[in-house]
């Protein structure tokens, strides 16, 4: 230990310590730039033969100048601006799939002969700045989270469809041809195998060796590997670099020169804009799998790295770069999750990865054709049908061991409509899906969290012995019901029905008081309102009254437009009113001032002005010697939140309430004390500071007692203190008998 502190004050003192801790930091940010942008590069060059294969084969030169165009300007942006500082960010496999569907539409509905590529590189730009335009809608909004609600088994149908497609890819690839289902048995013509073969063979044997070990040297060692043993078969087999080139097994050969631009600005007139038109649903669909596929990466870093990142200014920055890239005719990418894990578990801590990545793009770039022209296919259609393989793997193969049954069956039936029908149909079939299990699983939420009758539940009003009988007998006419979520139309009949039956049921279990509380809800749609209303007029039909209580102003609002409410709801007259006169809707602060007013229904005249009992006066009049009488109006304060306590107030009539301030603006009722009561004994008898504020909420007779005057009592009559003390603990236990009941603590948590 010693030893290490040593060394820790020699690092921090000595003059040579800045540059050493520089080159510790430095070190695996340049060993990790390296490995990323190495891998960055190889994968930009496969995407390329990926989405330019088959007959748009001889545009690849110009498709890997795009891709590495983009891999270098995306990389860049993203790493100055992201939350996560090792990150890598690039064009990626899956939407580079769609890329390849879009170009190889866009060639077919051109005459033949015609330049395809302004028109295919117009798209991919189109589709660069819709996916920048979303992701910085997103990210403005803060909507980042949106991930959180998509069910896997939808993104593990996306993630098998596009692992499908990868495989597909590579086989187009490594012969050249894009493979269909029509021409499937090309495959296996004679001669043929020798072309596809031992690339599927480099990316079976890549899935294996990855799935054993793990290690961030692995797959840059591969495909090192993959390319020395490709030209070592060559030289054994005694065939040269120029004929491999003729037999298709290399990349190349490439005309000689740079790769960007990919073509001369005249060729912006020959855009066909009326094919883009056409594949603006295709485009739309492409950023949608874009935005979900960034938050899942993220995501997922998050899991890799134990780092929390800010979804939403990774939103903003991928969406810059995006934006720019398409304005410049890139390509759209984002996030890596692969390679941005890889420079975390190395340790690179710093924007240098990233940096260094997108550098060795641009270093690339400006190379020419002629530095990935001597590339093998075996090695590039090997690592696509590698990527492809492990999508293929998580969601079928591993999937099967950890998700039910009924969840595995939904992934199959998305990668079985990206299968028959192609990818943008298997995006409709997940988005539909996602909405069925939405409207299921959120079915099976009951909207009703809790239900009581105010026989057992009570508001914080202090009530007399007398009526608290009334309650106890009379309480089951008010039902209360604690509602909770999003309310939508299937769980808004559920509710309706369940009301329906407590206003039409019979007897003691009839409702003519139904609080609907609504501090646990979201929101509801148009359909909600409607149950709603019809709630209203039953209660009207029935003589009964709907309590609505802390009602979110969204809410509100929709209520009001549809019906249900009005503005005579939105203030019920406080006191008791004859039945006929009772709202069949009203609105209320919260549960407590709902509950309250339906009490103060319940127990009839006199609700509000009570006179202290027959005993407490009693006991009020012989300690009139030590008390001073207050009249005070309603509105009247007592006590200030962490005023001195040097007295209690005993109350012979009106009400008084203590509240404590909850937000600029908000206060909380704590409780509401009649004619009876004490208050602000616990402060004089702790000696601390009030802990809440009272005021008189109408007009009310008072006694206080100071501290003065309670030592003048004990020490003149003590019998007269020791009753004052036994009436204090009195109303001290049945505040605390009331205040921890199962009820009290579900409804108002405890207060």
């Amino acid at each position: 230990m010693q030893a290490e502190l040593n060394t820790r004050a020699t690092l921090t003192s000595s003059p040579g310590a800045r540059p050493a801790q520089e080159q510790v930091r430095v070190l695996p940010g340049l060993v990790a730039g390296a490995i990323s942008g190495t891998l960055i590069v190889t994968f930009g060059i496969s995407l390329a033969a990926l989405i330019f294969t088959g007959d748009l084969a001889h545009y690849v030169p110009a498709g890997i100048g795009v891709l590495l165009f983009s891999s270098f300007l995306i990389g860049a942006v993203v790493a100055l601006k992201s939350s996560f500082k090792p990150v890598i960010s690039a064009p990626q496999e899956n939407t580079s799939v769609i890329l390849a569907l879009m170009a190889t539409a866009i060639g077919q509905k051109l005459p033949a002969g015609a330049d395809a590529l302004p028109t295919i590189l117009a798209s991919f730009a189109l589709a660069s700045i819709g996916t920048g335009t979303l992701f910085a809608i997103l990210g403005w909004l803060r909507l980042g989270k949106i991930v959180r609600y998509i069910p896997y088994p939808v993104i593990g149908g996306f993630l098998g469809g596009t692992g499908w497609l990868l495989v597909q890819g590579s086989l187009s690839v490594l012969t050249g041809v894009t493979i269909t289902a029509d021409n499937v048995q090309r495959l296996f013509a004679p001669g043929a195998a020798v072309a596809w073969v031992p690339g599927i063979a480099f990316g079976a044997l890549i899935t294996l060796v990855i799935r054993r070990k793990h290690h961030f040297l692995l797959l840059p060692g591969l495909l090192a590997g993959g390319v020395g043993i490709f030209y070592l078969v060559l030289a054994a087999s005694g065939i040269s670099v120029a004929t491999a080139e003729a037999r298709g097994y290399l990349l190349g050969p490439f005309p000689q020169g740079g790769l960007w631009p990919p073509f001369r600005l005249e060729a912006l007139g020959r855009i066909d804009w009326g094919i883009l038109r056409g594949m603006a649903g295709s485009i739309a669909a492409l950023t949608v799998l874009a935005a979900i596929s960034i938050l899942l990466n993220a995501s997922g870093l998050e899991l890799a790295t134990d780092e929390e990142i800010d979804l939403d200014r990774e939103l903003r920055a991928t969406a810059l770069a995006n934006l720019l890239s398409g304005a410049l005719g890139g390509v759209m990418g984002y996030l890596s999750l692969s390679e941005s894990t890889l420079n975390y578990k190395i340790g690179a801590r710093t924007r240098l990865p990233g940096l260094i990545s997108a550098g060795l793009s641009l270093l690339t770039l400006i190379a020419g054709a002629a530095a990935v022209s001597y590339f093998p296919k075996p090695v590039l259609g090997g690592l696509l049908f590698f990527l492809g393989l492990s999508f293929l793997l998580e969601t079928v193969y591993d999937a099967w061991f950890r998700l039910p049954v009924v969840e595995y069956a939904l992934v199959l039936a998305i990668l079985g409509a990206v299968v028959m029908q192609g990818f943008l149909a298997g995006i409709g079939a997940g988005l539909v899906i996602s909405a069925v299990l939405f409207a299921a699983s959120y079915a099976r939420i009951q909207v009703v969290k809790h239900a009581i009758k105010g026989s057992l539940l009570r508001s914080k009003a202090s009530r007399t012995a007398a009526k608290e009988t009334i309650l106890k007998r009379r309480g089951g006419r008010i039902h209360v019901l604690q509602l909770q979520g999003y309310i939508f139309f299937g769980t808004a009949y559920d509710l309706l029905k369940d009301v329906q039956l407590r206003l039409l049921a019979v007897g003691a279990d009839k409702a003519r008081f139904v609080v609907l509380d609504f501090h646990h809800v979201d929101g509801l749609d148009s359909s909600a309102v409607v149950a709603f209303t019809r709630m209203r007029k039953l209660a009207a039909a029935e003589g009964a009254t709907l309590a609505f209580t802390e009602l979110p102003r969204s809410v509100s609002r929709q209520l009001e437009r549809g019906g249900c409410l009005d503005r005579a709801a939105a203030a019920p007259p406080p006191g008791r009113l004859p039945r006929a006169a009772r709202p069949a809707a009203a609105v209320f602060e919260d549960l407590d001032r709902g509950l309250e007013w339906c009490e103060n229904q319940v127990l009839g005249a006199g609700s509000e002005d009570e006179i202290a009992p027959e005993s407490e006066r009693a006991l009020l009049h012989r300690l009139r010697d030590y008390l001073e009488r207050i009249e005070a109006p309603a509105g009247y304060d007592l006590y200030r939140r962490g005023d001195v306590a040097d007295d209690l107030i005993l109350i012979e009539s009106g009400e008084v309430v203590a509240w404590i301030e909850v937000d600029e603006g908000r206060s909380k009722r704590l409780r509401t004390m009649g004619a009876g009561s004490v208050v602000g004994e616990a402060g004089l008898y702790l000696g601390q500071p009030r802990s809440a504020s009272v005021r008189t909420s109408r007009p009310s007779v008072l006694h206080r007692l100071t501290a003065g005057s309670l030592r003048r009592m004990t020490r003149d009559a003590p019998e007269l203190a020791a009753a004052l003390h036994q009436y204090v603990a009195r109303l001290l236990a049945e505040r605390v008998v009331e205040t921890t009941s199962a009820a009290q603590m579900v409804f108002y948590g405890g207060v």
